[in-house]
């Protein structure tokens, strides 16, 4: 992609950021939009993005900028094709997955491995010949164990089982209840979806951090799917790991911990992923096949 200006989005289950950058990397301007996730909503992805390029746009006009995206969602090629079909008309586009952007955000373009910890979850590889592999991924009827919206699921499945009398109620259970009783609980449960469940997350690390033992147990069992994701990268002992996304900086520490092996922080984010992978910087996404 060759435009001199680039939309740099990184694209969550729970949220949007959009960095609009010149040539030399230089940021024009920044923002947040909702939910984008277009494997989940389509139409609700296409209004966030396309209010997330309102807001950066800064007086250019869609087709003299390049769009850089890295979006949850977006593995399907079916699915890249009708977002961007749904999207305002760019100069050009390239487009990959959320936690493979995070990736090449956080290793500046250079082989490792990563976990994204967000609304759902990630693991990606990149390899010498910059072929990559992506485990879980698979969204969150089937997968992204250990995400914000797992987290949040085994949360409201145990504040309901208190709401039933098969448990007691306890301080987590009363947290993860009360927002939902509007204008009652089952008001409250309908419609409930990953980025509504992954907002309950932080509710189980707060009761966590003040001794809960339903909530510990939960984080506990997080680190330990996100420990066995990140076992099936294989990677070396002189092979960085990274974990990036909302629940990384809670989690990390209990991950490395089941691993024995140190995780680094990312050097930068997703959408300098996006950046480097749009100006050829770093390779595109060209993912091995699953069994890789």
């Amino acid at each position: 992609m060759t435009a001199r200006v680039n939309f740099c989005v990184d694209a969550g289950g729970t949220r949007c950021r959009g960095r609009l950058v010149d040539a030399a990397g230089g940021v024009l301007a920044s923002a947040e939009a909702g939910p984008c996730n277009p494997a989940t909503d389509l139409d609700r992805a296409a209004d966030s993005l396309s209010r997330l390029w309102a807001l950066c746009a800064a007086g250019h006009a869609a087709a003299d900028v390049g769009l850089a995206l890295g979006g949850a969602g977006l593995s399907s090629a079916a699915v890249r094709a009708r977002f961007l079909a749904v999207l305002p008309r760019f100069a050009a586009a390239v487009v990959m997955s959320d936690g493979y952007a995070a990736l090449i955000g956080a290793g500046g373009g250079r082989p490792g491995g990563l976990i994204i910890a967000g609304t759902g979850i990630a693991a990606h590889r990149l390899f010498d010949d910059g072929t990559s592999i992506e485990r879980d991924g698979w969204g969150w009827v089937g997968g992204d164990r250990g995400s914000g919206a797992w987290i949040g699921q085994r949360a409201l499945r145990h504040a309901l089982a208190a709401e039933d009398r098969i448990v007691a109620h306890d301080a987590l259970s009363r947290a993860v209840l009360a927002p939902l009783r509007a204008p009652t609980l089952r008001d409250g449960l309908t419609g409930l979806g990953p980025d509504r469940l992954a907002a309950l997350a932080p509710l189980v690390l707060a009761a966590a951090a003040a001794g809960d033992a339903t909530a510990g147990r939960i984080l506990d069992r997080a680190a330990a799917l996100l420990a066995a994701l990140a076992g099936t990268l294989r990677l070396g002992a002189a092979d960085q790991l990274f974990m990036a996304g909302g629940l990384a900086a809670a989690l990390a520490p209990r991950v490395a911990a089941r691993l024995g092996r140190r995780i680094d922080a990312p050097a930068a984010d997703a959408q300098e992923g996006c950046r480097l992978v749009a100006i050829g910087a770093a390779p595109p996404e060209v993912v091995r096949e699953s069994g890789a």
